[in-house]
């Protein structure tokens, strides 16, 4: 037991896997300010992280993925803090670190650098949990390379390049990194209503609290009347904005519904139908309502993606004796003005099922109170920038307890850079 921990924590394999996991990680801590000399370096430290990391034995594999799962994922266990079980926190990080270290280690298992690229660069499509943040390509989110699975195959390809060729293998790797880099990039598409995002900011901790209903409901209200005064046209609440089964309040609904003669509302509640519970999206549109309810669920959050067994045991033991929320067969969609918008309730604005067909806008709301203070809004922030680029999908995003923005698509980074100093000029 004493050589296999020996074998498997030596200090300089441990240093190792932190710096490169620190590397990798380099755009969450580059999202906190917006400069462009940062922007420019972030994929470079990925790509020297790479080529270190390709090039490893399997245990500083282990340590490195070790290390990402704790920097990438951290936060996630914060969401405890509201099940009375804080003190699993330090255990729940830890449980990160060992996933995906166990993960980089069979990657590293293989000696072959090419079977590791590959396994590197399909590691992004691999969900354990259905859980799919971990995303080598979202590593390039800035800088000078396409955030997808081409950015990140040449800059592969590159490196393999420049350690199997001994002739002219820089010039070859460049060229081959070339192939990487973002030409194009999507035309930006907005909501044709003059569109308010909402930013709330009701902590966890109180937001789920009979007493907290009424508030909501009266700050939902006096929003929409503000929207409406300052001459808005579309106005969009977070996630959970009332705390409530929305459906099954009939005096609230017609008052939202007279409202939308005004102005079209849209907000996130819960709703209960036929003894299940759903987290849903409700538009408010010239005096009518319709319901989207959510497609995706959070892994664990609203849905134990586990043998019955167990996942009662969770429900039980963590949640009260809840039950998981029931889900739509599909995503969901619904028109303003004759265009076609998609819909995303949080978790959702990072799947790839709900950017299904490319749609050119989407409404995503989302509630942030879970995990803050973390990095978890800019990681989430990023992760939609990422969809949004790969789909040419424009997001209007508002938020519970983080900054609400319009989410546009990766512009290509020389047109960022002219536009930024003919700005200054």
């Amino acid at each position: 037991m004493k050589n296999f921990i020996r074998r498997y924590f030596t200090t300089n394999e441990i240093i190792k896997g932190f710096c490169l996991a620190l590397f990798l990680s380099n755009f969450i801590f580059v999202s906190y300010f917006e400069n462009l000399v940062f922007e420019f370096i972030s994929p470079f430290l990925v790509i020297f992280a790479l080529f270190i990391l390709i090039r490893s034995n399997r245990f500083e594999f282990f340590h490195t993925g070790f290390f990402i799962g704790i920097f990438w994922f951290y936060w996630v266990s914060f969401s405890l803090r509201f099940a009375q079980a804080s003190y699993l926190i330090p255990f729940e990080i830890l449980i990160f670190g060992v996933i995906y270290g166990l993960i980089f280690l069979a990657i590293g298992w293989f000696k072959s650098v090419y079977i590791r690229a590959i396994l590197l660069l399909g590691v992004s499509y691999f969900y354990p949990l259905n859980f799919n943040w971990l995303n080598l390509e979202l590593t390039l989110i800035y800088g000078i390379f396409e955030p997808n699975l081409r950015g990140l195959g040449a800059i592969l390809l590159s490196i393999i390049v420049f350690i199997k060729i001994a002739k002219f293998r820089v010039l070859l790797s460049l060229l081959v990194l070339f192939l990487g880099l973002q030409i194009k990039e999507c035309e930006v598409n907005y909501i044709p209503l003059k569109t308010k995002l909402i930013t709330t900011n009701i902590p966890q901790s109180i937001k789920w609290q009979k007493d907290m209903v009424m508030p909501q409901v009266k700050d939902v209200l006096k929003q929409s009347q503000i929207a409406i005064n300052e001459g808005y046209e579309f106005v969009i609440f977070p996630e959970s904005a009332i705390t409530t089964y929305l459906n099954l309040d009939e005096n609230l609904v017609e008052i939202l519904k007279n409202i939308s003669n005004k102005i079209t509302i849209l907000l996130g509640s819960t709703a209960y139908e036929d003894g299940k519970q759903y987290n849903s999206s409700y538009l408010f549109q010239n005096g009518k309502m319709s319901r989207f309810d959510k497609h995706v669920l959070v892994p664990v959050g609203e849905e134990i993606p586990l043998p019955n067994l167990v996942k009662n045991f969770i429900n039980d033991t963590f949640f009260d004796g809840g039950t998981d929320f029931s889900k739509a067969s599909s995503y969901s969609e619904f028109e303003i003005s004759g265009v076609k918008i998609r819909n995303a309730i949080c978790y959702e604005a990072t799947r790839p099922e709900i950017y299904k067909k490319n749609p050119n806008i989407m409404v995503a709301i989302s509630n942030n109170g879970w995990f803050v203070p973390s990095t978890e809004p800019n990681f989430q922030s990023l992760f939609i920038r990422y969809f949004a680029t790969k789909h040419c999908t424009t997001v209007y995003h508002s938020v519970n307890a983080s900054k609400s923005e319009i989410i546009k698509p990766k512009r290509a980074w020389i047109k960022k850079v002219v536009k930024k100093f003919s700005t200054k000029a």
